[in-house]
């Protein structure tokens, strides 16, 4: 009953949005500076040159934030030698839990390659608000929580500017084409490729 309480919740939060379906690049996305999970200071612009793969969500999370992962993971295994022109990034929207420490071990699990990045929770809400997160934290009746997120992947291209969002439910092999696309694309002289629109959608 909880469960679906919390799914019902979330589907009633973020359909109540009102995203366009289209939506102009430059009205999301953006530098941030937050902590890696070695406790060093981290700033977006310090992967210029890369395509990153940024997932929003928190290591308590049962089942769609592990599925998101692993599925960036075998985007980043099957890219091979050009995986070094990719970076993964997770950013904690619990930040009271995900310490530094808390999301190495965490990574751990899925690639090497992983960075994760936590902060202040003004230091998250203002990321999240960048890009359109929505979260609401659900209290339980034995006092823990879980968190209602939305839950799309957003790759940014090697100019630090978002290039597209990826709904939740999409397979990895959709993303290792936009990722390829884009490898490719940064390749050819300079105004050669057409940026596309981003397609927003939220879930659950």
């Amino acid at each position: 009953m909880y469960r679906f309480r919390s799914v019902l919740l979330c589907i009633l939060l973020f359909a109540g949005l009102g995203f366009s379906n289209s939506v102009n690049a430059s009205s999301m996305g953006g530098d941030f500076s937050l902590t890696d999970q070695h406790g060093n200071p981290f700033q977006l612009q310090q992967l210029r040159g890369k395509v990153v793969l940024l997932f929003f969500g928190y290591t308590y999370c049962p089942d769609i934030c592990p599925t998101e992962l692993a599925g960036v993971s075998r985007v980043l295994d099957a890219l091979g030698t050009q995986a070094d022109r990719v970076q993964g990034l997770f950013i904690t929207l619990d930040p009271q839990r995900d310490t530094p420490r808390v999301l190495k071990d965490y990574l751990a699990y899925f690639n090497p390659q992983l960075i994760g990045l936590t902060g202040s929770p003004a230091a998250i809400d203002r990321v999240s608000t960048q890009y359109r997160v929505r979260y609401l934290k659900q209290q339980r009746p034995d006092n823990s929580y879980s968190l209602d997120h939305s839950t799309n992947l957003y790759i940014i291209d090697p100019a630090g500017e978002l290039s597209t969002v990826v709904p939740y439910g999409l397979p990895p092999e959709h993303v290792l084409r936009v990722v390829r696309s884009m490898l490719e694309a940064s390749e050819k002289p300079q105004g050669s490729s057409i940026k596309p629109d981003i397609q927003l959608q939220n879930h659950s």
